[in-house]
């Protein structure tokens, strides 16, 4: 069975992060692509990659064709709540790109009209399927770290120069990135009993945050997620201690970087780690002998969520992302910014 699937927005969302990964997924067919202005010159690109997509400025005209079941939100975020609330209205399912609402309230009401509608409703984490964290997945799950103590998970950049914001609704790096990291904890954790947050701009005051230490406190041990646009001198992206060993990698997923130089899913050796990427994981053995090893990433695909989705929907298998973990990161992005930073909160389980 091959879904119709259409996608509100056609920006560089749509064509970097997930058109190359639906146009090669056989369960899927685009078959429509909105935008609020035309754009001739992208859409020509597309005419012989989508043979039966329709271009259209009119949203109404898509969300009423029939045989469109699955509608993609990859619009800016203060506008997903309305965009995916119309489409489930219309009994589409729906996948919607981070972050998913600017509101858990928005997120809540958003599940209670999919569940009323009976459609599937999706955030777009991708980065679940990226190789550095599929890797420290393997890892932990395999028991050779002992009992965990600390992680900490950094997303550096060097940016230092930064033009204002647009708007007072621009998002900054929590809202952009911090909606990853975070999912990424909570997927491994789940809820944590503390939550520290330490939110700043360092590049100027008119420039949204930049820099963001999070801290979640579990009952023996704690999770970290840090970002810095000024990092020229990037921190390892994972460093996982635990009571007989440690995991270290050093690098993120490659899909973004092969995508930016317009290498493809599909395409040999896309989103593969070279060696020299692959994680270190120091442990003692049975025999209580220290190993020093490389662990192989994964390669990574964030098709796979794609695939998941198609499964949710037509197998009724269980959501990648399920409803409490994303009203949960809704919750904590909203949450950062109640108060001034820095400030700890407790969680309510």
């Amino acid at each position: 069975m091959r879904l119709q699937i259409g996608f509100i927005g056609f920006g560089k969302s749509t064509t970097r992060y997930h058109l190359p990964y639906v146009m090669i997924d056989p369960h899927f067919e685009v078959t429509w692509i909105y935008n609020r202005t035309a754009k001739p010159e992208l859409e020509e690109k597309y005419t012989d990659k989508l043979p039966v997509v329709q271009f259209t400025t009119d949203l109404d005209k898509m969300l009423s064709d029939e045989k469109l079941q699955v509608v993609v939100i990859n619009t800016p975020p203060a506008t997903h709540f309305a965009y995916a609330l119309k489409a489930l209205q219309q009994q589409k399912h729906v996948l919607v790109e981070k972050p998913f609402t600017v509101t858990e309230q928005e997120a809540v009401q958003l599940f209670e009209e999919a569940r009323k509608q009976g459609v599937k409703l999706l955030a777009y984490q991708n980065r679940r399927f990226d190789s550095d964290f599929q890797a420290v997945a393997q890892v932990i799950a395999s028991g050779k770290l002992g009992r965990i103590v600390e992680v900490v998970s950094h997303f550096d950049l060097y940016r230092p120069d930064a033009k204002p914001a647009n708007t007072a609704n621009e998002n900054g790096a929590l809202y952009s990135l911090g909606v990853h990291t975070i999912d990424q904890i909570i997927a491994l954790f789940g809820r944590p009993n503390q939550v520290a947050y330490d939110i700043r701009t360092v590049r100027g005051t008119a420039i949204p945050d930049d820099t963001f230490a999070l801290d979640f406190y579990y009952d023996d041990f704690k999770a970290s997620v840090r970002t810095s646009h000024v990092a020229l001198a990037p921190a390892p992206r994972w460093m996982i201690h635990g009571t007989n060993g440690t995991f270290i990698k050093q690098h993120v997923d490659r899909q973004e970087l092969d995508l930016k130089a317009d290498y493809f899913p599909g395409e040999e050796g896309f989103g593969e780690d070279s060696e020299d990427d692959f994680g270190r994981l120091l442990y003692h053995d049975n025999h209580n002998h220290l190993q020093n090893v490389r662990i192989p990433s994964p390669i990574g695909d964030y098709g796979k969520l794609y695939r998941a989705f198609y499964r949710s929907i037509v197998e009724d298998a269980p959501l990648p992302v399920t409803e409490e973990e994303t009203t949960f990161v809704a919750h904590l992005l909203e949450q950062a910014f109640a108060q001034p930073s820095p400030f700890i909160v407790n969680i309510k389980n």
